[in-house]
């Protein structure tokens, strides 16, 4: 007995059309940033840049320029964490260690031209100076310790942390921020633009208190304040402590 080939088959499947690809070249603008160490300080410069204008970076493709960046993998991909909480998503990069290259991490790319980037209105500038207006603000209270890595992020409003921020934690305020326990990460108040923003904590070993993008770092910072409970607030352009106890 000969079987007869399964033409039938054969012939549906020649006849089935083949999926149409379609290719179009688009032209975006990208906004280049350039890291440098110590990125917390490269971060506080930054963090003062978007009291201006919070949502410049909002939906808008963004490359990292890394060809004087040395650093792990560890640090690299903190870096990307910390833009992303910014909301500056990195769609790629440039000029990269190998390193920091691979699988879940920005692509390279490359061939882009340099053109002039947008300002910040001076009016935006203006805007952001002026007292709060007495519409009701949103607080948030977190009533746990701020683990290392953690990060709370609140722009509408006060920040209570009921526990301990712990190094390598970071809390982002659009008001002030009150702390009870102990302040070991970094603190960053005053975003909305509100200059009559403030810090309290019961024990202060910060390693960053910024308002306003008005910084001071666990090096600059007086040993007298060390593991005291304190209030930091603006006087003018410097950002000055008291101890409360």
């Amino acid at each position: 007995m000969v079987n007869e080939p399964a033409t039938d088959h054969l012939m549906n499947a020649h006849a089935t059309p083949a999926q149409a690809l379609n290719f179009r070249a688009r032209s975006l603008l990208a906004f280049v940033l350039e890291p440098s160490q110590p990125l917390i300080d490269w971060f506080a410069a930054l963090d003062a840049w978007l009291v201006r204008s919070p949502t410049f970076f909002a939906a808008k493709p963004v490359i990292l320029e890394l060809a004087g960046f040395e650093s792990g993998l560890k640090e690299y991909r903190h870096l990307l964490n910390d833009l992303a909480r910014r909301h500056i998503r990195v769609m790629g990069v440039e000029n990269p260690n190998p390193s920091l290259v691979g699988p879940h991490l920005p692509p390279i790319v490359a061939g882009g031209r340099s053109t002039n980037a947008p300002t910040i209105p001076e009016e935006s500038a203006a805007l952001s100076l002026e007292p709060p207006t007495t519409e009701k603000c949103n607080s948030l209270i977190f009533d746990a310790n701020v683990r290392s890595g953690q990060s709370i992020v609140h722009p509408d409003g006060d920040v209570t942390v009921v526990g301990r921020v712990a190094s390598g934690a970071e809390i982002v305020a659009g008001g002030s921020v009150h702390v009870y326990g102990a302040l070991q990460g970094r603190v960053i108040a005053g975003i909305s633009g509100s200059p009559l923003a403030r810090i309290f904590c019961k024990e202060v070993r910060a390693e960053l208190l910024c308002i306003g993008g008005i910084y001071v770092r666990a090096e600059d910072m007086s040993p007298q304040f060390e593991g005291q409970s304190i209030e930091a607030r603006l006087d003018g352009d410097e950002l000055k402590l008291r101890a409360l106890d």
